[in-house]
C-alpha cells in the first residue's frame, strides 16, 4: 500500500510543472495540425485520394502500365498520379542517394522494365548494405515467392501513417527528457535528497516507485503524441491499405507480410523508444545530479541519431549505429536489409531493434539501481 503511495506521488510531482505541461498540450496540438493539415488542401486532391482507390485490383501487368504512360501528363488530381508515384520511384529512383542508375523515359515504362528495373535497384541495395551471402539469398527467395505480376493497392493511408513514426519518436524522445530529468537530479538541487532517502522508507522504495512513474510517464506521453499523428489520418482519411502486403508501400521491400503488421512492428518499436528514453534519461539525472546536464545529454544523443552517419562498409558498427528507435523509424524508401540471425532465425531491424530495448532497458534499471545503492544506501548502513 505504502508503495502505490509514494509511486501516486512521483507521478504527481512528474505532471505538477503547469509550464511544461502546457508545452506538452501545445506540441500534442502542433503534431494533431501537423498530421491534418494535409487533409485540407485542394480538394481535388483528396478527391483523388478517394479516385485512386478504385484502382485496387488492378493486375499491373502491360495494359496497367499502358494507361498509365498515356495519362503520364495528367495533372496531379488525376485517377492515375498515385499509381504513377508508385511506379516513378522504380523508374527514377532519385540520384541524390547513394545508388545510381539510368532512369528509364516515360515511354519505356513497360511492364517488363518495371519488374527488372526494381529487382536491379534491390540488388544494388544488396551491394550497398554489404549483405552476406545467406542474407542474400534469404531475400531472394521472398522476392521469387512473390507473385508477379503485382496487384495494384492504394496504400496512401499507410503511407502517411508510416511518415509520422519518426518524427513523432523524436518530438517525445524531446519531451521524455524534459520531464523526468529532474526525476532524481531535481531533489539533489533542491537539497532534500538526503532528508527523503534517509527516511524509514525512503531508499528502499525509492528507486522502484521513480522507475515505474517514468516508464509510466513515457508509455502517457508516448501513446499520446501518437494518437495526435494517427487519429487525424483515421477520422479524415480512412485506413485503407491496411491489408495491402508491404511491397506496396515501399516499392524496393520484398517483404509482403501485411501492412497493418508492419505497422505494429513500428508502433512496438515507438512504444519501447519511449520507455528506454525515460529510462536513460532518469539513469542521467541520478548520475549527473543535475537536470539540466541530463535532459541536455539526451538532447546531444538524439542531434547525433539525426545527423550522424557511419559508412556501411563498416557492416557491425553501421548495423548497430542503425538499430536506435529513431533510425530504425527512419522514413526512406530504401528499407534496411540487413539481418540478425537468432537460434536460426533472421531477424529485421524492427525485431532486433525492439529485443536490444528490452535488454538495454534491464541494463539501465540495473545501473540505476547500482548508482543509488552506492550512494546512498550505504550511508544508511554506515549510519546504522
Amino acid at each position: 500500500m505504502l508503495f502505490w503511495t509514494i509511486y501516486r506521488y512521483e507521478l504527481k510531482k512528474i505532471f505538477s510543472h503547469r509550464i511544461k505541461l502546457l508545452i506538452l498540450l501545445a506540441i500534442a496540438a502542433f503534431l494533431f495540425i501537423v498530421s491534418a493539415q494535409r487533409y485540407f488542401s485542394d480538394s481535388s486532391e483528396k478527391q483523388s485520394w478517394k479516385t485512386e482507390q478504385s484502382l485496387d485490383g488492378r493486375i499491373m501487368d502491360e495494359n496497367f502500365f499502358t494507361d498509365m504512360r498515356e495519362s503520364a501528363d495528367q495533372e496531379e488530381s488525376g485517377l492515375w498520379y498515385f499509381a504513377t508515384l508508385y511506379a516513378r520511384k522504380v523508374f527514377r529512383y532519385n540520384e541524390s542517394q547513394s545508388i545510381f542508375h539510368s532512369s528509364e523515359e516515360e515511354e519505356e515504362w513497360t511492364e517488363d522494365t518495371f519488374y527488372e528495373t526494381r529487382k536491379r535497384v534491390i540488388d544494388e541495395f544488396a551491394d550497398a548494405f554489404y549483405l552476406t551471402r545467406k542474407e542474400r539469398e534469404y531475400w531472394d527467395e521472398m522476392e521469387e515467392s512473390n507473385p508477379k505480376p503485382f496487384i495494384y493497392r492504394s496504400t496512401t493511408d499507410v503511407q502517411n501513417l508510416r511518415d509520422t513514426y519518426q518524427f513523432t519518436m523524436t518530438i517525445t524522445c524531446l519531451l521524455i527528457a524534459v520531464f523526468l530529468s529532474g526525476s532524481f537530479a531535481g531533489e539533489s538541487e533542491d537539497k532534500t535528497d538526503a532528508l527523503i532517502y534517509s527516511s524509514k522508507y525512503g531508499h528502499k522504495y525509492a528507486v522502484a516507485t521513480k522507475l515505474m512513474a517514468g516508464c509510466t510517464f513515457s508509455l502517457v506521453i508516448g501513446i499520446m503524441m501518437l494518437l495526435m499523428t494517427h487519429i487525424p489520418v483515421a477520422i479524415f482519411s480512412g485506413l485503407h491499405g491496411l491489408d495491402a502486403p508491404w511491397y506496396m508501400v515501399m516499392p524496393f521491400s520484398v517483404m509482403s507480410v501485411k501492412a497493418w503488421k508492419m505497422l505494429l512492428l513500428h508502433t512496438v518499436v515507438y512504444m519501447l523508444g519511449c520507455i528506454l528514453t525515460g529510462l536513460l534519461v532518469m539513469m542521467l539525472s541520478l548520475l549527473l545530479d543535475k537536470s539540466m546536464a541530463a535532459a541536455g545529454t539526451v538532447f546531444a544523443l538524439i542531434l547525433c541519431d539525426l545527423f550522424g552517419s557511419v559508412p556501411t562498409h563498416m557492416r557491425v558498427l553501421s548495423q548497430i549505429r542503425y538499430l536506435t528507435p529513431i533510425s530504425v523509424l527512419l522514413n526512406s524508401n530504401v528499407p534496411d536489409m540487413r539481418l540478425t540471425k537468432l537460434f536460426g532465425t533472421y531477424l529485421i531491424s524492427f525485431q532486433t531493434g525492439s529485443l536490444l530495448y528490452l535488454l538495454c532497458g534491464l541494463l539501465l534499471v540495473i545501473v540505476t539501481v547500482g548508482i543509488f545503492r552506492r550512494r546512498y544506501c550505504w550511508k544508511n548502513d554506515s549510519g546504522s
